[in-house]
């Protein structure tokens, strides 16, 4: 099967020169990520690094075909070339185009349709989810509408992160509609098992090691986590994915200013966010552009813990235990789907003991039961892929 694949990229997207038709050609590095525009430059290009998950996860999942990365940029700059368009139909069976939270109000996804209306071949969009449910039936774009009227008159595919996602395009008349969650959490199905064995313990509670995420600049949430959890000499690690483009996480000074020391992956440049005058325990921000490099630090920390789905996700993908905080329905409906133990926001952020609570959370986890759900999750992915032929 060759394979067109788009839409949300792996870190590898990061080598593209440039495209030509279908051919892309790839740099035999990475851009250096030093200064201050450096690093804003290159979150900028994924919107979060946590995206990063998504389309490493969609390209894996595709590993014995014969697949071809073509940014979804060219695909939408080439839209009015006809040529450009015959070659890609000629030289493709199927296009798999990764995504996540692309039904919501604020996103109009008029590039999309037009795109996807001029590849003569079955789409499937794996990954798909919803962010902000509430009235999204009348608040959807005209151009995210257009688009799934494009894919319901053609062969196409609906691989979902989870069941609400799935009856909401079954509603707009979509008619092969699967929930497979996240090909995020089918990356490395071992470690993750490994993770969720590891995590009914209650003495993890206890961890001094702990991988943070949450929303710095938008809210104190996980500096209370960290005081509520590291003792007053510890160090608290928090991870950063797309802060400083999203919820004000600023780097003070001029743009060729070094920032960042891409070995350690932290952040050494001075920041200045809402709340950090709160914190009251030693702290670090890092940010990765490597899957690889993120995995392998994270591989050092006992424990993930925060607000951050794909922040999680990656501890796990190292056998890390990792426990997420559900903030939103997007994490709810992944969570949901996927079976994996998590604590509501709205419950933990009024627990007055957090460690107390956070060791009897653990201390109640089937592991088994929860190991027992993925797998069954993990099988109806690959028939799902087996299904369409990949």
């Amino acid at each position: 099967m060759r394979v067109l694949l788009t839409g949300i990229p792996s870190y590898l997207q990061r080598t593209v020169a440039g495209v030509s038709g279908s051919e892309v050609r790839h740099k035999p590095y990475f851009d250096e990520v030093r200064t201050k525009k450096d690093l804003i430059d290159q979150v900028r290009k994924i919107a979060n690094t946590g995206n990063y998950l998504i389309g490493e996860g969609a390209a894996h999942a595709l590993r014995g075909h014969d697949v071809t990365y073509v940014p979804f940029w060219h695909l939408a700059n080439s839209r009015n070339s006809d040529d450009v368009y015959e070659h890609f139909n000629e030289e493709f069976d199927i296009c798999v185009f990764a995504s996540a939270n692309l039904l919501r109000p604020g996103y109009s996804a008029d590039l999309e349709a037009e795109v996807f209306e001029k590849l003569k071949m079955p789409v499937v969009v794996m990954g798909i989810g919803i962010q902000r449910r509430e009235g999204l039936k009348e608040k959807l774009p005209a151009g995210t509408l257009r688009f799934l009227e494009v894919l319901k008159k053609k062969e196409s595919f609906f691989l979902t992160r989870g069941y609400f996602t799935a009856e909401f395009l079954r509603e707009q008349g979509m008619k092969s509609v699967r929930p497979t969650g996240c090909p995020s959490l089918f990356f490395a199905p071992n470690e993750m098992k490994r993770s969720l064995t590891a995590l009914a313990n209650p003495e993890l509670a206890a961890a001094q090691k702990i991988a943070f995420g949450g929303y710095l600049g938008s809210v104190a949430d996980t500096i209370v986590d960290a005081h509520a959890l590291l003792k007053p000499d510890s160090l608290a690690s928090y991870v950063v994915q797309d802060e400083v483009v999203a919820y004000n996480l600023s780097l003070p000074g001029e743009d060729d200013a070094p920032v960042y020391d891409r070995a350690s992956g932290r952040i050494t440049g001075q920041t200045e966010y809402k709340h950090s005058e709160k914190w009251q325990r030693k702290h670090e921000l890092l940010v990765f552009f490597d899957t690889n490099h993120w995995r392998s630090w994270v591989s050092s920390r006992d424990l993930c813990f925060g607000r951050r789905f794909h922040g999680c996700i990656i501890g796990m993908q190292a056998g890390v235990p990792s426990l997420m905080i559900a903030v939103d329905d997007r994490m709810r409906e992944m969570l949901e789907f996927i079976g994996f133990p998590y604590m509501e926001a709205a419950i933990w952020n009024r627990e007055a003991d957090r460690k107390t609570y956070l060791a009897n959370f653990l201390s109640k986890i089937d592991s088994q039961a929860v190991i027992d759900r993925y797998s069954a999750c993990e099988a109806n992915f690959r028939t799902a892929l087996a299904h369409v032929g990949l």
